[in-house]
C-alpha cells in the first residue's frame, strides 16, 4: 500500500481515535470527512471519558506533576495524543483552572520571588501542555512561554555546554547525591532555569512559526553531542540553603548513538521521536533519520507497520511523557490493533 492507500486503512480499520486524527491530521482533503460526526464518536468513547475526569481541579503540586493519571501532565498529554485540544468544549473548561493556576502563581512571583527552581518548573510544565493543547495565546501562557522561549535562546546560541559546577565549593549535599552532578547555580539564580526540559519541546512546536531561528538554534544545542552526553537527567539544584534536589527532564534521545537499546529507551524512542519531529534540524539530523531507518525493519509486506510492543507502551499511573501512553485505543489483543497504532504514527513521524 502507497501512503494514500494506508490513509484509507487506518481510517476505515481503525477506531475513534484514529479516525479522528487520520481525518483531521493525516489527509490532504478534509472535506471528505465529517469531522463533527468523528470528534462526537471520539468523545463518546470509554477512553476520552476517563482521561476528562482525570482533569482534577486541585490546588496541590502532586495534582500537576507525578506520574498518577490524575496529574495533570499525565492527562493532558493524553488527551494531546488522542487528539483532544482546544476546541473541545469539556477541554476548554477544564483547562480554564490551570490557566488560573499558572496566573496566580506567576502573581505570587511579584511579591516573593522565586528562589526553587523546582516552582518553576512546575509552571512551565502547565505553560507548556497548555500551548500544546491549543491554549497557546490566552494570558499569562503567551507571556510566560515567550519569555521561556528568549531565555533558552540567550542561554544556548553561546554553545556553552559547561553547566555542572564542583560540589567541593558547596556545603549540605547528602551523600545520597553522590552520582548526582550538581547544575551550576548561576543557571538559575532567580530561580528560572534556562535549560531546556523535554517538556519545552511541547511549548516550541507551538510557537515555531513565531520563533523559527530561536527554536532551531536550541534544538541544535541539544542535538550536540555534548549536550548528548549530559546524564539522563541533569542532576541536582540548589534549592535553599543547603537544601538540594533533583531536577531532571533533560532532552536525552534514545538511538543518538546506537540501537543497542534498554526496554526505557526502547519505550522511548517514538515519543522523542513525535516530540522533535516538528523542526526542520530535527527531521534533517541524523539522529532523526537513523531512527526512522530502524523504524523501516519493522514494515510489513502489505505496507503497514508492526512495532514491538514496548515501542508503544500503555501503562496506567506513568508518566506520558516517558513513553508510557502511547496507546491509541486499538485492541491490541485483534489481528490489527498494534498495527494500527504502528502505522499511524510511522506516517505522522514521515509526514511533511
Amino acid at each position: 500500500m502507497n501512503k494514500n492507500e494506508l490513509i484509507d486503512w487506518l481510517f476505515e480499520n481503525g477506531d475513534a481515535v484514529i479516525r479522528y486524527r487520520t481525518a483531521t491530521e493525516l489527509t490532504n482533503d478534509k472535506s471528505e470527512y465529517n469531522i463533527s460526526s468523528l470528534r462526537t464518536e471520539l468523545m463518546k468513547t470509554p477512553k476520552a471519558h476517563y482521561w476528562m475526569k482525570c482533569l482534577k481541579d486541585k490546588r496541590r503540586l502532586n495534582y500537576i506533576h507525578g506520574s498518577y493519571d490524575y496529574c495533570f501532565e499525565n492527562a493532558m498529554g493524553k488527551l494531546i495524543f488522542m487528539g483532544i485540544k482546544a476546541g473541545f468544549n469539556k477541554l476548554e473548561d477544564s483547562s480554564k483552572s490551570y490557566v488560573k493556576w499558572l496566573k496566580e502563581s506567576i502573581e505570587t512571583e511579584s511579591e516573593e520571588p522565586i528562589e526553587n527552581p523546582i516552582d518553576f518548573f512546575y509552571e512551565n510544565l502547565i505553560a507548556s501542555f497548555l500551548s500544546a493543547s491549543g491554549f497557546k495565546d490566552i494570558e499569562p501562557v503567551s507571556t510566560f512561554v515567550r519569555e521561556r522561549i528568549n531565555m533558552i535562546y540567550n542561554f544556548t546560541k553561546d554553545n556553552n555546554f559547561s553547566i555542572f559546577a564542583d560540589k567541593a565549593n558547596y556545603k549540605g549535599i547528602s551523600k545520597a547525591f553522590d552520582d548526582h552532578p550538581l547544575i551550576d547555580p548561576e543557571l538559575y539564580l532567580d530561580g528560572k532555569f534556562k535549560l531546556p526540559w523535554i517538556h519545552d519541546l511541547l511549548t516550541f512546536s507551538a510557537f515555531y512559526d513565531e520563533f523559527p531561528d530561536k527554536i532551531d538554534q536550541i534544538i541544535s544545542y541539544i542535538l550536540n553531542e555534548k549536550y548528548q552526553k549530559f546524564p539522563d537527567g541533569y542532576g541536582i539544584v540548589m534549592a535553599g540553603v543547603k537544601r538540594y534536589t533533583v531536577l531532571g527532564w533533560n532532552v536525552w534521545l534514545p538511538g543518538f548513538s546506537n540501537f543497542n537499546l534498554n526496554e526505557f529507551h526502547k519505550q522511548n524512542i517514538v515519543t522523542r521521536m513525535i516530540l522533535m519531529r516538528p523542526f526542520k534540524g530535527a527531521r534533517e539530523s541524523k539522529w532523526y533519520k537513523n531512527c526512522l531507518q530502524h523504524l523501516e525493519q519493522f514494515k510489513q509486506k502489505n505496507g503497514t507497520y508492526l512495532f514491538p510492543k514496548e515501542y508503544l507502551n500503555e501503562k496506567n499511573n506513568s508518566y506520558f511523557i516517558t513513553g508510557y501512553h502511547m496507546g491509541l485505543g486499538e485492541n491490541r489483543k485483534s489481528k490489527n490493533g498494534l498495527a494500527l497504532e504502528s502505522t499511524f504514527w510511522m506516517l505522522k513521524l514521515t509526514d511533511k
